[in-house]
This record gives structure tokens, sequence and C-alpha cells, in this order.
């Protein structure tokens, strides 16, 4: 059913740049529509996938590291 869709679709939008200068306006028209909605549709798969406070995590991970290096290092030296 999406092959059959898609078909239907590249032959419609053929006919429009068969049809000069206005078919071509439209047929970029809907190719930046349909850009700007994958970006938009992206932007919100990535904040739902995304949280807002990952960064903290990882910073507090690379602290604990920093800070258990630091103590294997004191204890070799002593």
């Amino acid at each position: 059913m999406k092959l059959l869709l898609s078909i239907l679709l590249a032959g419609l939008l053929g006919i429009l740049v068969i049809f000069g200068s206005i078919g071509i306006y439209i047929l970029c028209a809907i190719i930046v529509g349909v850009i700007f909605r994958s970006f938009v549709l992206i932007n919100e798969i990535h904040k739902q996938v995304v949280p807002a406070n990952s960064n903290v995590r990882v910073k507090e991970a690379y602290e604990r590291y920093i800070k258990e290096r630091d103590e294997k290092e004191q204890k070799i030296n002593v």
C-alpha cells in the first residue's frame, strides 16, 4: 500500500513539473514543507529521548571518576 502511494505521489509530482514554473514552485513548496516538518518531528523525538538533566549525570560520573583516580594516586604515593 505504501509503495502504491509512493508511486502515485511521484507521478503527481512529475506532472506538476510539466506544468512549468507554477508546477516547479508547488513542487519546491511541498519539498520544503516536508523537510521542515521532518526537522520539527526530529526535534520532538530528541526532546523525549534525551532528558534535560542528562548532562548532570555525566558530570557527576566524571567528578566521581576524578575523585577515585586521585585517591588511588595518593595510596600509591604513600
